[in-house]
């Protein structure tokens, strides 16, 4: 499915099928996968930060963006994995933030603009270096954004931003 979603990034054709998702649920879910493929169950953390507000988001999207940035920071990152899930307003608009971090060597400032391009990888191994331009791809077809940091104490920060979104109708 990643070539299919590709073309559908390239040419705007995303649908998002909203629904009401709990993201802290649905993160739990990801890392019960990790530690189900053999993952130490105490390298993953989430947090819960505040009272998060009701999201309409696409369910298999957002575990899509979720699968990809837990197994990126697993995979290419070091130390303990956290998922922070916090409240947050952009512009006016309520939304829900998602940071992933992990303890790794971090994502230096130079290469930060370009993690999210096609067939960019930081290291040759493995992958097509797709998975976070479809992840950017998903985000923003949700009308969010997503940007990666130095997270704090080192490592990557991947941090997304979904607006609340609304029930579909009709």
């Amino acid at each position: 499915t990643e070539l299919l979603d590709v073309s559908r990034i390239e040419s705007g054709r995303i649908e998002v099928h909203r629904e009401l998702v709990d993201i802290p649920a649905r993160v739990r879910k990801v890392i019960g996968g990790r530690v189900a493929v053999g993952d130490a169950e105490d390298r993953f953390r989430i947090e819960v930060a505040g009272e998060l507000p009701e999201t309409w988001l696409d369910v298999d999207k957002i575990d899509q963006i979720l699968v990809n940035l837990i197994e990126n920071a697993t995979r290419h990152g070091a130390g303990t994995v956290t998922t922070v899930v916090e409240p947050t307003v952009v512009a006016g608009v309520p939304g829900v933030a998602v940071s992933v971090r992990d303890q790794g060597p971090g994502i230096a400032p130079e290469l930060a603009s370009r993690v999210f391009r096609q067939f960019w990888r930081a290291k040759r191994r493995g992958g097509a270096g797709l998975g976070l331009f479809i992840v950017k791809g998903l985000v923003e077809a949700h009308g969010g954004t997503i940007a990666v940091h130095q997270a704090p104490g080192g490592g990557a920060e991947f941090r997304f931003i979904m607006p609340v979104g609304t029930p579909e109708f009709g």
